[in-house]
């Protein structure tokens, strides 16, 4: 080499050090991962359930430093996002660190790959070398014959469903830590798990934050607690008391949200709602996601509350109920057991009904297409 070169080394990136991945149990290098799904289609077998995890492998094998996910689109039309693999590791290590997941602890995949909860639970296996296991992304996951499960991650509607189901809770009660993202949950739901014996946290988190950025446990001694932001994730928020996410592995820094939070201190907070979805009623702000929680004992339906355009109020606050008409009586005692909990600026000044909402493609429910589905 001549004195005047100066050839700079580049250095291997770290998401290139992770090169295997265990699944039921057989632990293959990536590339052997590949050939054996290549072989099984040549042989018109075909891959069946291992073809989630098998294009991710792909995707994560790839020369390419990025791979492609899509957005849910709970807050607007669903959209591809490319997301750093530098990015992917470290949120996979933020999980892994918090869990205190092991080597060779076995983990649950149930959720779609094409949505970034799928996505994630195949890069924490090959990042945290657990061992992964395959189940249908069914409404109610069953857990594999015999094997004991030490980490799952499922949506809302699964783990309800589960709930549902006395023969699934006995089963998912042995999962030593569950992770529920993808959605709200329920104060109803967190009741029904609040005693089981496991580890249960809601995630907060959005396919722009590459999964979660904080946890809240819902189960046990240390439940109802906030959200705790993940190791190198620091919070503040804004004018509109929305949060915003500082993280320089991030993919945007910082990212301001539009969800409302209450501070608690610099490492935890407490959702409050989406401002996207804030009701100007007369100039005063109504907070759907607030006077829903305090409406749920009184539905046991899909419901939701919105502002629709009103000439003197501006927006005037009403509630969409999916059901057939309640009759007169119904309606009026409804109101009756409302009035007790919101304030009078709060309680709906009409109730409409739909035979069914609109949802996102990973089945929450999408308010802004909803509310066109109205009558005019």
């Amino acid at each position: 080499m001549g004195p005047n070169c100066n050839h700079m080394i580049s250095e291997t990136p770290e998401w290139k050090k992770f090169k295997s991945l265990s699944i039921d149990g057989r632990k293959r290098s990536l590339h052997e991962w590949r050939a054996h799904a290549q072989q099984q289609l040549q042989e018109g077998y075909g891959i069946g359930e291992l073809e989630d995890i098998l294009e991710f492998v792909v995707d994560w094998s790839n020369t390419k430093d990025w791979i492609q996910a899509r957005t849910s689109g709970s807050t607007g039309r669903p959209k591809n996002i490319k997301i750093k693999k530098e990015h992917i590791l470290a949120s996979a290590k933020r999980t892994l660190d918090f869990l205190a997941l092991k080597p060779g602890d076995s983990a649950l995949l149930c959720m779609p790959n094409r949505f970034i909860g799928g996505k994630m639970m195949i890069a924490r296996s090959i990042i945290g070398d657990l061992d992964l296991h395959i189940a249908d992304t069914t409404a109610t996951p069953e857990l594999p014959n015999g094997k004991s499960i030490d980490f799952a991650a499922v949506v809302p509607m699964q783990l309800y469903n589960i709930t549902e189901d006395p023969a699934a809770s006995e089963q998912w009660k042995k999962v030593k830590k569950i992770i529920v993202g993808g959605g709200q949950v329920d104060p109803r739901l967190d009741e029904r798990v609040s005693n089981w014996p496991n580890e249960i946290y809601e995630s907060f988190g959005m396919t722009e934050t590459i999964s979660h950025v904080a946890l809240r446990r819902i189960n046990g001694a240390e439940r109802n607690t906030p959200f705790m932001v993940l190791e190198g994730i620091e919070i503040d928020k804004d004018e509109r008391d929305c949060l915003i996410i500082k993280s320089d592995l991030l993919p945007e820094n910082p990212l301001i949200t539009n969800d409302i939070i209450r501070l608690e201190n610099d490492r935890s907070f407490h959702w409050v709602g989406r401002a996207d979805n804030m009701i100007n009623s007369g100039g005063v702000k109504v907070i759907p996601e607030v006077i829903e929680k305090l409406a749920k004992p009184y539905l046991n339906t899909n419901f939701f509350f919105a502002g629709l355009k009103d000439e003197k109020l501006g927006e005037r606050v009403v509630l969409i109920i999916e059901s057939q008409p309640l009759s007169e009586t119904d309606q009026t005692d409804l109101i009756e057991d409302l009035r007790r909990d919101l304030h009078k600026h709060e309680l709906p000044k009409d109730i409409l009904y739909l035979d069914a909402f609109a949802e996102t493609e990973n089945g929450k429910l999408n308010r802004a297409k909803t509310l066109k589905l109205l009558p005019k």
